[in-house]
């Protein structure tokens, strides 16, 4: 079945963030806040006035960092759909062998958690039960290479307050945010260099990190990003999500996520009664949730509010709106074929318009890959790219070949 959808037009965002944060010095002081989930649960409900992004308001070592080196949670200050500060939580992991110089950093944008704060990265062991990948893709060759690794939870996830699920730009702002958090700890020994990669949320995370980074965070130099699968456009994939039953459950929490910030949208006219109870069901789990929608005999959403004009229509198009990028931001885009969460030709397209920017992009296309199973060969190559991209050694660029 063909899908119909619209065709989203490149625009020149107006830039929306400015930080009055470079130069900081390390703080001196750290308190390492409580053991429980205290750490998390019991942090000011207002930021201090003096606070600036970046802030660390506290922060405890994990105990399941890889052998070769350590973690940390943070607690940190960064800025919300609403434009004011507030604390947000998250991780970072140093190399143990000293630093000779300034190290890298690499931002892992996390991808779908679930609203329920105890399905925040942060709270949950970096490994799985009984072994297995780290959540983190690829994390021990990072830290093997001499990088920083930080990763945010974003707004809302972990913390006290309602989860700024999906909102790009946030989410962006939350992850330079942790750098600077990796920057204000003397420990990490942080440079100014980044790299930003992440899957299917934070793929779009990272498409949005390029596009603000020269206003939110100029402080940086990002020599390239990754994104896996990257949830990139939300007005397409809220039209091809209700011809998906599966993906109910992402339809309904990509707009109530959305609305965080935006109180002229309104969830009912978006969600019908039997969407608006599959989000408060969802609200209890996690990630593994989302796909309770998928046995729903009535209809959960209201389509009309997706036309042209509406409210809710113009914010999926102000969300989508992370293009341009600087041209001298590689990206290497990964995305499996068989992905129905985030479709091949999505991305495919958002390669295009890329390369009509005149980015260079290297694609994977994965060959009989769903989403869920992009990250594992993801993990694989990603670092030896980023190294590449720290030396300075040209990108390749497959613009001319791209499906």
């Amino acid at each position: 079945m063909m899908i119909v959808r619209p065709r989203l037009r490149l625009l020149q965002a107006v830039p929306l963030f400015l930080a009055a944060v470079a130069n900081a010095q390390p703080q001196s002081d750290v308190d390492e806040g409580p053991a429980s989930t205290a750490f998390w649960d019991s942090i000011p409900g207002v930021v201090a006035e003096s606070a600036q992004p970046g802030d660390i308001y506290w922060m405890r070592e994990r105990a399941d960092a890889p052998p070769n080196g350590r973690g940390w949670n943070v607690i940190y200050v960064s800025e919300g759909a609403s434009g004011g500060l507030q604390y947000v939580s998250g991780e970072i992991y140093v190399p143990r062998t000293p630093a000779q110089t300034e190290r890298p950093l690499i931002i892992w944008a996390t991808g779908t958690a679930g609203f329920q704060d105890s399905c925040a990265p942060s709270r949950n062991g970096l490994y799985r039960l009984g072994g297995g990948p780290a959540r983190i893709p690829g994390i021990d060759r990072l830290l093997a290479q001499g990088y920083v690794v930080v990763a945010s939870d974003y707004q809302g996830s972990g913390t006290p307050g309602p989860t700024e699920y999906l909102q790009g730009a946030p989410q962006a702002m939350a992850s330079f945010d942790v750098a600077r958090a990796a920057r204000n700890f003397a420990y990490a020994d942080a440079g100014a260099n980044v790299g930003v990669y992440g899957f299917s949320q934070g793929g779009q995370t990272s498409l949005w990190a390029a596009h603000i980074a020269a206003e939110y965070a100029p402080e940086f130099r990002i020599v390239g990003i990754a994104p896996i699968a990257p949830a990139s456009r939300h007005l397409y994939l809220s039209f091809y999500d209700l011809d998906i039953p599966a993906n109910s459950g992402y339809f309904i929490s990509r707009m109530a996520g959305l609305q965080i910030g935006h109180p002229e949208l309104s969830l009912r006219d978006i969600l019908t009664e039997a969407g608006l109870e599959l989000l408060t069901a969802q609200s209890w789990g996690c990630y593994e949730i989302f796909g309770a929608g998928a046995a729903l005999a009535e209809p959960y959403a209201r389509p009309e509010a997706l036309e042209p004009g509406t409210p809710w229509r113009e914010r999926l198009e102000e969300n989508d709106e992370f293009l341009p990028i600087p041209v001298s931001i590689p990206v290497f885009m990964i995305q499996g074929d068989l992905d129905i969460d985030v479709p091949v030709e999505l991305t495919r397209e958002v390669n295009a318009d890329l390369c009509e920017l005149g980015v260079q992009v290297e694609y994977l296309e994965l060959a009989g890959v769903a989403h869920l199973d992009a990250v594992a060969p993801a993990a694989a190559v990603v670092p030896d790219w980023f190294a590449d991209r720290f030396s300075g050694a040209p990108a390749e660029n497959d613009c001319a070949e791209l499906p």
